[in-house]
């Protein structure tokens, strides 16, 4: 997806449209393969462009696919999302390389998934076959679509598996997805559609939507209503991926390890949150007067709600201090600091969420007192949904301290009680 805010710069550009435009992701000519699937989809492959209704220019541009005889197309949620907040502003359109170009409805969404289904009213033609996602690593796979608004191109790239948990899972493919390609399909080697070209994580890592999460929303549309209520579909899905989450963390057993006077969860949820570490070692000599180290986890992604705002992640740390060279009011400053310090949560304007309400007390934790600190925050657009973070610093120890840090972004209260029950009450004090 690209949106409009600032100009793509002409040499970029340039240098873009000559390593992939035409010739493949590697300024390759394009193998026999990728020419029959380009020739026999592109009359099925479209641009999308979300057009700003009062300067009738494009605001956002994305790709998309025709994949039913009946009109349907298949593209990005986040390529749309700006139609769905403001329906007076902007517009859906089509456009494909033979000039043909077409107003396009929105049918369906699936914000946790990132998939939209678009159709076009009274009209119909050329439309995409559907394979299944379930290929094997090393395959070839097609990815195709607008890059940059340069024109409709189609790179060659290998399939590396499925990652994540069923059923919020994506395709791991090596090959560059440029702006603009979003929504877009990908095929297998017959021709057939096997996933929608979602994210690029850079050095030719991209993701894809299994095509099999489309079609279940498509078959989803015969009992949806005519005039969707857009803001509560979103904040149920929301919390129904949350809830799997959670779910999932429930049911899973847990692997230990020892962290300063702490024994700690290691990572709860490998396929969906990546853990990282950091430690210093006391050198007063450096101007290093304490030693610390310090453990993070958090999910690797988000869920884009609106143009602006993502959510439904989770993150924790651990951290423990000590200090030979610090009196005890210094030492103490140090900890406060960092007790002070938030982190796991989206950043988010005014318009989005609220600030923080924060309540703090002493509490029981592991056997041993803490203080706490509970801060919420809500969702202007989306009632019953919240973020949540916790911090926690242990006030027992003089020359070692721990503190401990929660944080869930696109939760209700059911959720954050379920989660912190199982996490805080797995925690044991080490002697």
């Amino acid at each position: 997806m690209i949106r409009f805010v600032l100009n793509v710069p002409f040499v970029s550009a340039l240098i873009v449209f000559l390593s992939v435009g035409l010739s493949g992701s590697t300024g390759w000519a394009l193998t026999e393969t990728a020419n029959k699937i380009y020739e026999k989809s592109s009359p099925a492959v479209f641009q999308i462009q979300v057009v700003d209704i009062f300067s009738s220019e494009k605001a956002v541009i994305g790709s998309g696919f025709r994949f039913s005889s009946d009109g349907l197309f298949g593209t990005n949620y986040h390529v749309i999302a700006d139609a769905v907040e403001d329906t007076d502003r902007y517009r859906i359109e089509y456009h494909n390389e033979n000039g043909k170009s077409g107003s396009l409805q929105l049918r369906m969404i699936d914000v946790a998934r990132d998939l939209a289904i678009l159709k076009e009213e009274g009209a119909s033609g050329p439309f995409l076959e559907i394979g299944k996602s379930s290929g094997k690593k090393g395959e070839h796979v097609y990815p195709m679509g607008n890059p940059l608004d340069l024109g409709m191109t189609i790179t060659e790239g290998t399939y590396n598996g499925l990652l994540g948990t069923k059923p919020y899972q994506q395709i791991l493919l090596s090959a560059p997805l440029n702006g603009g390609m979003s929504g877009g399909p990908a095929f297998d080697a017959t021709g057939k559609v096997v996933g929608v070209n979602v994210a690029e994580q850079g050095n030719d890592l991209s993701y894809l939507v299994p095509i099999e999460y489309l079609i279940r929303l498509k078959n989803k549309l015969e009992k949806f209503s005519n005039k969707p209520e857009w803001i509560k579909i979103i904040g149920s899905q929301i919390l129904a991926k949350f809830q799997h989450f959670i779910n999932v963390l429930m049911k899973s057993s847990w692997e230990f390890e020892d962290f300063g006077n702490l024994r700690v969860p290691q990572n709860i949820f490998p396929d969906n949150i990546k853990c990282w570490g950091k430690s210093e070692a006391e050198e007063p000599d450096e101007d290093e007067f304490y030693s610390y180290s310090y453990k993070w986890c958090e999910s690797e992604t988000d869920t884009l709600m609106t143009p602006e705002f993502s959510t439904a992640t989770i993150g924790y740390s651990f951290m423990w201090f000590e200090s030979d060279s610090l009196n005890a009011l210094k030492f103490h400053k140090v900890v406060a600091d960092q007790f002070s310090r938030s982190y796991f949560y989206p950043s988010g304007s005014e318009k989005e969420v609220t600030e923080f309400a924060c309540e703090n007390k002493f509490v029981r934790l592991a056997g041993h007192d803490w203080k706490g600190a509970y801060c919420v925050r809500s969702y202007q657009k989306f009632p019953g949904l919240h973020d949540a973070y916790l911090s926690f610093a242990d006030v027992e120890g003089f020359r070692r301290k721990h503190i401990i840090r929660v944080g869930l972004a696109g939760v209700n209260e059911t959720l954050v009680q379920q989660f912190l029950k199982k996490f805080l009450g797995s925690i044991e004090w080490r002697e």
